[in-house]
């Protein structure tokens, strides 16, 4: 998981963000099983987090994402046990996901990793296996510290769907490149948390 430094909001969002999550908590109460909906502004707020993530999945970072299945994900979930439909179009609630990480559902805990705060940095919660892929929580943290890694791994699955292994051959692809003298951008790569 990359830092994500959050842009502006969409101005949609700007103006609209209490009125439709006011809304969306009245329908939802009434309804139980009623739709989200992003009001035919769903490709101005996915393209909006599309420029801020580079086409990236904010949470394993694969790319490009439209490919492989881009989804907006609610990190507060709007509904389910747990639910804040009031942020349900608050900017700093809303990210750009693939539809594996998409896969967390409505499960949220304060200790889950959150990719735009400023004191995330995925080296002080996570060490990385150059060898096998694998993403672990960073032993010399505090306890606190490594269960909110090990959450965040869990919870995203992280180190499922043979992802340690795409993350060894990117690597091995870039680290061939920069041989190469193949000076391409690291937003053309996918998990870039690892590339450094």
């Amino acid at each position: 998981m990359i830092e994500v430094p959050r842009t502006e909001a969409p101005q949609c969002l700007r103006e609209n963000y209490k009125k439709w999550g006011k809304e969306y908590k009245r329908n939802l109460e009434a309804n139980p099983n009623y739709s989200h909906h992003w009001h035919n502004r769903r490709d101005e707020i996915e393209g909006a987090l599309f420029w801020m993530t580079s086409n990236h999945c904010s949470f394993c970072d694969i790319q490009p994402l439209r490919a492989s299945g881009a989804t907006i994900e609610h990190f507060r979930p709007k509904n389910g046990k747990k639910k804040y439909p009031l942020l349900a179009y608050y900017w700093g609630n809303l990210f750009y996901s693939c539809s594996n990480c998409q896969k967390k559902g409505t499960r949220f805990s304060k200790k889950l990793l959150k990719p735009d705060k400023s004191a995330y940095s995925f080296r002080h919660y996570f060490i990385y296996n150059y060898s096998t892929g694998i993403i672990d929580p960073n032993p010399a943290r505090s306890p606190e510290d490594q269960e909110r890694a090990k959450i965040t791994i869990d919870w995203y699955g992280l180190n499922k769907w043979g992802r340690p292994d795409e993350r060894v051959k990117e690597r091995n692809s870039f680290l061939e490149d920069q041989v190469l003298g193949k000076n391409k951008n690291i937003n053309d790569y996918s998990y870039r948390f690892i590339l450094h």
